[in-house]
């Protein structure tokens, strides 16, 4: 019994959506492309960040079995996908260059690395602010739109019934939908994609202390192999 009645409101959805007008029809593609757009960066942050999670885990496992320098650089090499790993490949290769020469230089180098490292992760973030702030805004002048082309009609007619202010109508409510549809979900992506990285930052700069402290024990940065 739901079924069909479900399949009822999709074909009259579908109608609505199919007798609206160009200019809510273009509101409703900006809209449908914010949507996908937004969508296709939560599902790919999400895939990114459980990967990173998993290297992290593998790397740490292996940081804490490391013996040498050696071996902390090929357990980081095993694991590219873990920001951990990456840092600490990063400061080795500095500190085998010579390019590390003392505390104050491997600090400045992690610090520059961390940031470079949470800035990837940020990337995109800015666009699904925009699309929680614009959308409902874009949904709302589709509806002021809709509701105007229903005056419209009823002055151009001289009668208010459903035939003539029904289109202006649904043109409204439909643009409202949308908009809320693209924006509810970039809302919450973006403060949970946020959330995630600023708890994996501090998890970063708490490996970093560990990390300078285990070179410099070593009697790291001194450009050479250990």
């Amino acid at each position: 019994m739901g079924f069909p009645i479900f399949l009822q409101m999709s074909d009259s959805f579908t109608q609505l959506i199919s007798h609206t007008g160009v200019f809510a029809k273009s509101i409703l593609v900006i809209l449908l492309v914010l949507s996908v757009v937004s969508w296709t960066i939560m599902v790919e942050k999400y895939r990114f960040f459980r990967s990173a999670s998993k290297g992290t885990k593998r790397f740490l496992e292996a940081f804490k079995r490391a013996g040498s320098i050696r071996e902390l650089q090929e357990a980081a090499a095993r694991n590219p996908d873990s920001p951990e790993a990456q840092v600490a490949s990063s400061v080795i290769d500095g500190v085998e260059a010579g390019e590390l020469k003392d505390a104050a230089m491997l600090d400045e180098f992690v610090d520059s690395t961390t940031t470079g490292i949470v800035s990837q992760w940020e990337g995109y973030l800015i666009f699904l602010a925009t699309t929680a702030t614009v959308s409902p805004f874009l949904g709302l002048l589709g509806t002021v739109w809709g509701i105007m082309s229903s005056f419209l009609s009823m002055g151009l007619r001289g009668s208010a019934n459903l035939y003539v202010v029904g289109p202006g109508i649904a043109e409204a409510l439909i643009t409202t939908i949308f908009g809320l549809g693209a924006a509810i979900p970039a809302v919450i992506g973006y403060n949970y994609i946020l959330r995630v990285i600023r708890r994996k930052e501090d998890e970063l700069i708490l490996f970093n202390t560990v990390l300078k402290s285990r070179l410099l024990s070593a009697g790291l940065p001194q450009g050479r192999r250990h």
